[in-house]
């Protein structure tokens, strides 16, 4: 109790994120709560002059009470306040196909187009300009003039705002939720006659020049460096994953070395710890120390700027400026208050940080690394200078890891199994590269010199891509498949928060805790094993232009679906697998058009799931002419077909998502002549029968 008492600032930081989470789920009047907020406000102001009445022991549990209120209370306010929908001035509030925006960003090469986010600045209502605002997704169609424009650029557009779609599939990664989350409603599609160019951006802007340097930055790599060298170089030094291929990315995910590839703490901590130790000569002048608190901070927050001013960065600069300050004033500052103060100016800044996964695994990992790094370290002492620094940057591993690892497995199913074995390699190479490509950033211009600067880096570069592909061919390198709720994500990070102080402390008083928290874990996981065992559904999924549909018994599934998409791990793992996973599938079969295996059976276009009779209709299927009445519980659509439904009863037509528009009106249409109920999984999302249950 008497060490909590010395982090206050993190103490109150917990009501606050209590306050924004209940906003997130709940909707509150702002006004209401900023009245609310304010009044506590007030009677937290007058229980200080009022010192003489709760200053009794007895009684100062009302001051903490006011206090932790009003935190709630603001959280809630700051929350409603920036959501989007409570803007009056909106764009969505005024439909319109003419608007004014302004590039957030310089435009990002996409497959078939220019992406960008974008603000929209004003919108033509009744004949009006009316001044808006909002943010937005722009694409661009690709030609000579849109590859041109840059972050600051005005246009005008003559196109109608679209609102972006919800998961059409169970358990898909919800896009919609993830853009609203940084304030994006809607986005558009223009085509080179849809837009033009009214402004560009002349005057001085902070963030125009950090992206303009950026570019400048970029081109001296991709004037030393190639392939994967230069992508892996460019996110890992400057934040710019344009170049990244998704092979890349896919390797160093499963090695556990993915943190590398985004700018975070790691890539922060580095440049201070180096800026610190090249700038130890102003700690011997006279008022030095504040020159060089003064250099450090213009120096982070510039590479914050430059690498594109992600959470993870933004908490980095942002906790080391206080670590900075704090050593300037020659005050002791405790890191756990200094992180909170960072949380607290970021989440006031922008409540909907907290949902964003970077942000929560970054502040995990770094509060890992604070507490338990020390402790595992002195628990093993090697005398060998070379075991010694191993060890080191293992129990830094070690400590990320534990504190992260459940919201790793809750997010992405996924566990790297030798991310202490890439760590070893990736945190001393991924230093070494980012002080060469300071160093070649600083002397590039020198003749000659940089030549060996750019074979050394390069050579670096090759070493740590090999180490990473190495890993990741490692047998069982990944765990996949790995599903939990969030529930047992708060068990885990309990049974966590129990069991380390225990041994670290040898005090093992909490331990029956822990065990009876384990134990209620491992009965939710054997009630959902049973649970799993027992279930049976078939799911027709939504992949445009593709039949795909899973017929599931117990923990098995037979996939009914083309080669190529079975094949096709991007739209397998976007689309089916995290539903599968959260299902607890572990084997899945890709069906031929004659399978039988217990409760399913195939034959060309006819299926029998238990006692649900199916007909597949697609261009392989032909209506027999001499049968007089045919009966199904499920007629699913596929393809471009034409359908006859006479003579035909079914509970359920479902058209799948291979199926053109056109075709699927034509459908419609025969179902209502014969009063069959249909469901079009292109237009509905997909289709889930499971007592009858529709996603």
């Amino acid at each position: 109790m008497q060490y909590w008492n010395k982090i206050p600032l993190f103490r109150l930081l917990l009501p606050l994120i209590i306050g924004i989470v209940l906003a997130f789920y709940y909707s509150f009047s702002a006004e209401y709560f900023f009245i609310i907020s304010s009044c506590l406000g007030f009677l937290i102001l007058l229980s200080h002059f009022l010192k003489s009445i709760f200053s009794d022991y007895s009684k100062r549990w009302v001051f903490g009470l006011f206090l932790n209120l009003f935190f709630v209370t603001f959280g809630i306010f700051i929350t409603e306040n920036q959501k989007p929908e409570n803007e009056s001035n909106h764009y969505t509030n005024y439909p319109s196909r003419n608007s004014v925006i302004r590039l957030l960003e310089d435009v990002i090469v996409k497959q078939n187009s220019y992406k960008c986010e974008v603000k929209v600045i004003a919108v033509k209502s009744d004949e009006k300009w009316v001044n808006t605002s909002g943010k937005a997704i722009l694409y661009l169609a690709k030609d000579s003039l849109s590859e041109l424009l840059q972050f600051g650029d005005e246009l005008i557009i003559n196109s109608q705002w679209k609102s972006i779609d919800a998961p059409t599939n169970p358990a898909q990664f919800n896009y919609k939720n993830y853009l609203y989350n940084s304030g994006v409603l809607s986005q558009q599609y223009v085509d080179a006659k849809s837009w033009k160019l009214v402004k560009s951006q002349e005057t001085f802007s902070i963030t125009k020049a950090a992206f303009v340097y950026q570019r400048k930055l970029l081109n001296i790599l991709k004037s030393n460096f190639k392939d994967d060298e230069l992508s892996v170089l460019s996110a890992l030094l400057l934040g710019y994953k344009d170049f990244l291929d998704r092979e890349i990315i896919m390797v160093y995910s499963s090695s556990g070395a993915m943190h590398v590839l985004a700018v975070s703490g790691l890539h922060v901590g580095i440049i201070f710890m180096v800026l610190n130790s090249l700038l130890f000569f102003f700690d011997k002048i006279k008022y030095g120390r504040y020159l060089k608190a003064i250099l450090l901070l213009l120096s982070l927050w510039i590479y914050a700027l430059i690498t594109g001013m992600s959470p993870s960065v933004l908490r980095a600069a942002t906790m080391f400026s206080f670590v900075i300050v704090g050593g300037a004033l020659k005050r002791q500052t405790n890191i756990y208050n200094t992180l909170a103060a960072s949380a607290f100016i970021l989440l006031l800044h922008d409540p909907f940080i907290l949902l964003q996964v970077g942000f929560q695994l970054s502040y995990a990992a770094v509060l890992g690394i604070v507490y338990l790094q020390p402790k595992l370290y002195k628990w093993y002492r090697p005398s060998n200078w070379l075991l010694d620094k191993i060890w080191a940057i293992t129990a830094v591993s070690i400590a990320a890891q534990i504190a992260t690892f459940p919201l790793g497995i809750y997010y992405f199913n996924q566990f790297p199994n030798y991310f202490l074995l890439s760590n070893l390699f990736v945190i001393p190479l991924a230093t070494f590269i980012i002080i060469g490509g300071i160093l070649l950033f600083v002397i590039h211009a020198i003749p000659l010199i940089p030549q060996y600067l750019v074979w050394a880096v390069n050579k670096l570069l090759l070493f740590l891509n090999f180490s990473v592909e190495w890993v990741d061919g490692l047998p069982f390198s990944l765990s996949l498949g790995i599903s939990i709720t969030i529930l047992e994500t708060v068990l885990i990070y309990s049974i966590i928060l129990l069991i380390l102080p225990a041994f670290i402390n040898r005090n093992f008083q909490k331990i029956k805790m822990a065990l009876f928290l384990t134990l209620l874990l491992f009965s939710f996981q054997i009630f959902e094993k049973m649970t799993i065992q027992n279930q049976h559904y078939f799911v027709v999924y939504h992949i445009t232009d593709e039949r795909a549909i899973d017929f599931v018994d117990g923990t098995k599934s037979y996939f009914v679906a083309s080669e190529h998409l079975n094949n096709d791990q991007s739209k397998m793992r976007f689309n089916i697998m995290n539903y599968r996973w959260e299902r607890g599938i572990q084997k899945s079969n890709l069906i031929t058009d004659l399978f039988s295996y217990q409760n399913y059976f195939k034959n060309g276009n006819f299926i029998q799931f238990y006692d649900q009779r199916i007909l597949l209709w697609d261009q392989e299927f032909k209506k027999p002419s001499n049968i007089a009445k045919m009966q199904f519980d499920f007629i699913i659509v596929s393809d471009k077909v034409k359908i006859n439904l006479e003579n035909i009863t079914c509970k359920q037509l479902i058209i799948d998502s291979s199926v053109s528009y056109y075709a699927s009106e034509q459908i419609k249409k025969e179902c209502l002549k014969w009063d069959i109920p249909f469901y079009n999984v292109s237009t509905e999302g997909a289709y889930l029968f499971e007592n009858t249950i529709k996603f």
